[in-house]
């Protein structure tokens, strides 16, 4: 964790602010420190790994014994919450070595990173319409600038996007340890993870931020009305702000991962400072099949509403936020590295490659299954003009395959 850290890091209990313990075994260089422990008024907190700990449950009070008796490594053990110790061991031994893939990582690990679900994250819809939102909302908030939390963040796959758009490095929140590493070390480098319970009070001082959002989470959080009301209060001041809480799940229709989600009013009453507007996830979809805008300014009626299994909440003092917004071009800049997405399945044919749509699993095809929407079940490329692609992303074919989400900019390392 970066020492700048300590302006806007508060203990989560006590709201005290922290400093690092010298008196304990820790490893600093310069303004990062990598692992110690840090003190307030009533507690002590491990960093691992450079990311501090900011609550007492799970393996936290194991790792920050580790530290104190001298064996980081140790509480990199703790911190993995995993209970095969080979499948320890291995993601260990691979985040040691600079040629591991996240898909590795996460496959080492089996299902407690649920890499099924964030290896095809990128194209995914829920992905699709939360990034579209974020870039409307925080970049209408953050032009001026300001910084952005990613609350229940998991492995950093959005807040890749808000490394553009935060003019400090945004922090990206979660209760998962090995979630947050791989956000910093290869989707979402540059980010400042802490590790925190969503269930709790947030551990970060009144107005740190400008932009505060919650995506594909907040349905399995217990204390809904408290996650909102500090996520108001670490972004309660002078300025713009927004809160956004994206693919939420509705009480009134089926998931396949259910949570315990309220129904659209439900979440309407969660909100007591900043009054919020609710949108059918699907509207939004839409919008962005048929290429825009992406339509804030809406006002879907309860019917509509009732019957989608996924809602955004948008709350912002910000009239500018709530209206129609041009969608962006792709950057032409490439941030990581282009692939294919991992979705499709290429075979050979003749000269050209043949892209199929293949799922990883039923459940997902049952979850995920609206990509169908914007990612064509075949697609016939010329073999020579997709490894141009791949190594150029300047070109009209690129233009194409990247705006069909065939070919996607993905994090170096990826798969």
């Amino acid at each position: 964790m970066k020492t700048s850290l300590f302006e806007i890091l508060r203990c989560p209990y006590c709201g005290g602010t922290l400093e690092l313990v010298e008196s304990i075994a820790h490893q600093r260089e310069g303004d990062e420190i990598e692992h110690g422990v840090i003190a307030c008024h009533c507690c002590t907190f491990p960093v691992v790994a450079g990311i501090p700990v900011m609550y007492l449950g799970g393996g936290a009070v194991a790792a920050r014994e580790e530290i104190e008796a001298g064996r980081p490594a140790g509480a990199v053990r703790a911190m993995l919450g995993v209970e095969d110790d080979a499948r320890a061991a291995r993601f260990q031994a691979l985040m040691g070595s600079p040629e591991a893939t996240y898909q590795e990582l996460v496959e080492s690990l089996g299902t407690d990173v649920e890499g099924g679900y964030f290896l095809y994250r990128f194209s995914d819809p829920s992905y699709v319409v939360a990034s579209a939102v974020m870039s409307a909302v925080a970049g209408t908030v953050l032009k001026g600038g300001g910084r952005a939390i990613d609350v229940c963040g998991g492995s950093g796959h959005l807040t890749r996007t808000l490394l553009d758009l935060s003019s400090l490095a945004p922090v990206i929140a979660d209760l998962y340890f090995t979630k947050l590493w791989l956000a910093a070390h290869v989707t979402a480098p540059g980010s400042e993870p802490v590790c925190c319970d969503g269930n709790a009070p947030l551990p970060f001082a009144r107005g740190a931020f400008s932009y505060a959002m919650c995506a594909d989470a907040f349905m399995f959080i217990w204390t809904k009305r408290q996650l909102v009301g500090e996520m108001a209060r670490v972004i309660d001041r002078e300025g713009p702000t927004a809160l956004v809480i994206s693919h939420t799940h509705n009480e009134r229709q089926w998931s396949p991962s259910w949570g315990s989600p309220l129904p659209p009013d439900g979440y309407r009453d969660l909100f007591e400072t900043m009054p919020p507007r609710v949108f059918s996830e699907a509207g939004l979809l839409s919008d962005l099949v048929k290429g825009g805008p992406l339509d804030l300014s809406r006002r879907d009626d309860a019917a509509t509403l009732d019957a989608d299994p996924a809602l955004t909440i948008v709350a912002s003092r910000d009239e500018r936020v709530y209206r129609a917004h041009t969608l962006e071009p792709p950057p032409s800049a490439v941030r990581g590295e282009l692939r294919l997405n991992p979705l499709y399945e290429p075979s050979p044919d003749g000269d050209r490659v043949r892209l199929r749509l293949r799922f990883p699993s039923e459940e997902y095809e049952d979850e995920y299954g609206a990509c169908r929407l914007y990612l064509a079940e075949e697609v016939l490329v010329d073999r020579s003009a997709l490894e141009r692609v791949l190594k150029d992303g300047t070109s009209a074919e690129a233009t194409d395959l990247i705006g069909r989400r065939v070919v996607l900019d993905l994090p170096k390392g990826y798969y």
